[in-house]
Parts: C-alpha cells; sequence; structure tokens
C-alpha cells in the first residue's frame, strides 16, 4: 500500500537517497527544501514554515526532517533550521498525520559534544528563540541543535503516543554529502578524517537514508523514542580503544 511521507532536504545528499528509496518502494513522496523540491521552503523562517504546511493537504503516513544547516552557518541560523523547524512543522502537521505514522529527524553523533543535561535541555527547548542564551559559534550551535532535537524528539514521542504515531532520530557520523566540506570546516579537517581512519570509510547517504526509511515503516513499529547512531561503530570503536584485527 502507498504511502505518502513528507521529506525535508529531499534536493541533496541524504534526503535526495530516502525520497529516491521510498519513491522506489512505491511510495508518494512530498519534496521539501530550499529550491529543486515539490514544496520550496526556507525552514528558518517560521512564516514560511507555516505556508508550506497549510499548503500540504490530505493525511500523512511520515515525516522525514532531513534538512539541516552545518557548523559553518550563522548560530541562529543553524538553530532555526536544525532545531526549531522540525518541531514547527510537525506541529502545524500533527493533525494530518495518519494513525501508525513515523516521525524521523536527522541528528548528528556530535550530539553527544553538547554540555547540557536533560533537565537543561527542557529548559531551553520551553524558551523562544530570541530568549535563548547567544552561541558563541557555528560548531556550538551545530552540537547544541542536534543535542534539542534528540530531546524535543523524545517529547514528541510521549505526547503522539496515544495516536499510535512513533518519533525517532537517527545520528549519522561522516557522511559523504555536498556539506562534508563544511564539517571539515567547522569541527576539523584532522578529526573528520581520524573518524574516517577508525571506521575504514565516511558513511554513504543511502546507508543513513536507510535507516530513516525503516523507522517511518511498520517493522519499526515497537521503535519510539529512540536515537540510533549511524557512524560506522565510531563511537563503540572508541569506547573500546579502537579495534584491531
Amino acid at each position: 500500500m502507498s504511502r505518502r511521507i513528507l521529506v525535508t532536504g529531499a534536493a541533496s545528499g541524504i534526503g535526495a537517497a530516502l525520497a529516491a528509496r521510498l519513491s522506489a518502494a512505491g511510495d508518494t513522496v512530498i519534496g521539501l527544501d530550499r529550491a529543486g523540491a515539490e514544496v520550496i521552503c526556507d525552514l528558518a523562517d517560521p512564516a514560511a514554515i507555516s505556508a508550506a504546511a497549510a499548503g500540504i493537504a490530505g493525511l500523512l503516513d511520515g515525516i522525514a526532517h532531513v534538512a539541516g544547516l552545518p557548523g559553518t552557518a550563522d548560530p541562529a541560523a543553524i538553530m532555526a533550521v536544525n532545531c526549531d523547524a522540525p518541531r514547527l512543522l510537525t506541529e502545524a502537521l500533527a493533525a494530518q498525520l495518519a494513525p501508525g505514522a513515523g516521525v524521523v529527524a536527522v541528528a548528528s553523533v556530535t550530539a553527544a559534544r553538547c554540555p547540557l543535561d536533560d533537565a537543561a535541555k527542557d529548559e531551553w527547548l520551553a524558551l523562544a528563540p530570541a530568549a535563548r542564551p547567544a552561541l558563541a559559534d557555528g560548531k556550538l550551535a551545530y552540537e547544541y541543535s542536534k543535542a534539542l532535537l534528540i530531546r524535543w524528539a523524545q517529547h514528541a514521542a510521549a505526547a503522539f503516543r496515544l495516536r499510535g504515531i512513533r518519533v525517532n532520530t537517527v545520528s549519522p557520523g561522516p557522511v559523504e554529502t555536498p556539506i562534508l566540506a563544511d564539517f571539515e570546516a567547522s569541527i576539523g579537517a584532522d578529526r573528520i578524517a581520524a573518524a574516517a581512519a577508525l571506521t575504514g570509510r565516511h558513511g554513504a547517504p543511502d546507508e543513513v537514508a536507510a535507516v530513516v526509511q525503516f523507522l517511518l515503516g511498520p517493522d519499526a513499529g515497537w521503535v519510539n523514542g529512540t536515537d540510533i547512531k549511524v557512524d560506522g561503530g565510531y563511537h563503540a570503536l572508541r569506547s573500546v580503544g579502537g579495534g584491531a584485527g
């Protein structure tokens, strides 16, 4: 049975790989991006998000929040796109989510670097964007935005539970996408290279898209409020000292 899935960031990278996978499976994909998509929307602009949501009619069987800005972007824009946009878009389309729908947001393994505990994250999520403390640079904003995205998804999973709607996140490590160079610039090319040396390579967009596709579907019916690392084992290998052999 064909499903209707909204995919943000559908014009490139992981979003494009996901849209291709879903289409190949017979699903109807509604792509949203700044350009080159069915729905054109600047996710840094709450008014644009509201307008885009108003133009999407009918029930949705899933939403994949794949669009994101790297740490080379303006810190306020990073927070708006990576943290606020998934919440605003999901809330705007909540009434259109079908029973059993899946919502998946792409976070990042760098969320683990955010120093906030869960209580502090909840305080940040409760603040209006203008009331949040200013973040010094894009790298920090990226780490905060992805950590807050994961925490929002946990709250959303609880809020949607009685409707049978699941909300999960996927946290990739370095992936060969058009913005990998931005991550090298913001995080450090040496750190990105070290991750590839440990795991053997960077990830491919389709490998992350495959996990998102699974979480959107009925086979993941007992997966809710969870963050899944898709990092080639990077964090596990670091924790045990590298992994020889």
